[in-house]
């Protein structure tokens, strides 16, 4: 039976005392494999390469009628002397109850924190990394020892899918409260007005775990107890898409660029404002789908294959022209 296929043989031999080696072709076939060589090289360093494909599209959650603040920041004050509200350009006002943010008091520090001025935006994006860390627990920090001398805000709070203003200011300050906060130092723990601030998290929309946002890890200083800090922000929905992973491999969030300016406002200045930590975010009517892939084996095995089978008879039409044009020329110089 294996006799009577030889006949559909694709691969025909040919015996060795009728093959005949030449210079040229020994010449070509070292310059063959030299160029195989550095192509199943580069085609390797294709096959690894991690490609982003970045695309704009319109944004179909725009029916959603609200978005999620989620804040986990630490100011230089008492819990009891800050007050938290959202305004929108619809008109809604919010007043963040105890069951939006919860305040903590915590001793304030400043280890690992980057001020916003000099923080760096890394040059290359890891969706990858993004996706798995999304997957995973995020660890919860909290510094007990020593004076609690600032709180900690932590939680989330649905607004108005427009463009809004997240703002946090000292009791009496900006609004009829019936406690009015002094500027000067009440005690020594406990500064009554210093909006020094440390911002852990902050972002918009669904809250992943391990998603790093422009302000995550910063930190500001006031440099006096009547100081305005204001944040500038411009959201864009964003979907981060990993074909690399089999489950899980889709992340809907929100990322933002952000502008950062603070003054100190009252009448020694004559600057108009609040004292307070001001952050405005308007958002964008796009969605911006990063998808990050790699070819597959098999795809790499088909390129692999055709580069080498088609330099192979290519090089081999060559060779042949080649001896045809010598023999050519030997017979008619002889």
């Amino acid at each position: 039976m294996f006799k009577s296929i030889t006949r559909f043989d694709a691969f025909p031999k040919i015996d060795k005392n009728m093959q005949k080696s030449t210079g040229l072709g020994g010449l070509l076939t070292l310059l063959v494999a030299f160029g195989l060589f550095f192509l199943v090289l580069t085609e390797f360093g294709q096959y690894i390469h991690i490609a982003q494909k970045y695309e704009f599209l319109v944004d179909r959650t725009a029916g959603e009628s609200t978005v999620s603040i989620n804040a986990d920041l630490t100011i230089a004050m008492a819990c009891d002397n800050l007050r938290i509200d959202v305004l929108d350009v619809a008109g809604s006002s919010i007043h963040a109850k105890a069951n939006d943010f919860s305040k903590t008091p915590v001793k304030f520090h400043t280890v690992g924190l980057v001020p916003v001025g000099e923080r760096k935006s890394k040059s290359k994006l890891d969706v990858h990394r993004i996706v798995a860390e999304a997957q995973r627990k995020h660890r919860e920090h909290a510094d007990l020892k020593g004076p609690l001398d600032a709180c900690r805000i932590k939680g989330h709070i649905n607004v108005n899918k427009v463009a809004g203003m997240f703002h946090i200011t000292a009791l009496g300050h900006g609004y009829l409260d019936s406690k009015h906060v002094a500027h000067e130092v009440l005690t020594s723990n406990a500064p009554a007005m210093n909006f020094t601030h440390r911002v852990d998290k902050l972002s918009f929309g669904i809250d992943y775990p391990g998603l790093v946002n422009p302000l995550d890890s910063s930190l500001e200083i006031a440099d006096g107890n009547f100081e305005m800090f204001q944040y500038f922000m411009s959201i864009v929905p964003t979907i981060y898409v990993d074909k690399r992973r089999t489950f899980g491999s889709v992340v809907l969030t929100n990322q933002y660029a952000v502008t950062d300016y603070k003054k100190i406002v009252g009448h020694e200045t004559r600057e108009a404002g609040i004292p307070g930590i001001f952050m405005k975010y308007e958002i964008e009517p796009i969605v911006v789908r990063v998808t990050e892939s790699r070819a597959s084996f098999m795809h790499f095995l088909t390129r692999l294959c055709g580069i080498t089978g088609g330099i192979y008879v290519t090089v081999g039409l060559m060779n042949n022209l080649i001896q045809f044009f010598m023999n050519i020329y030997e017979k008619y110089s002889k």
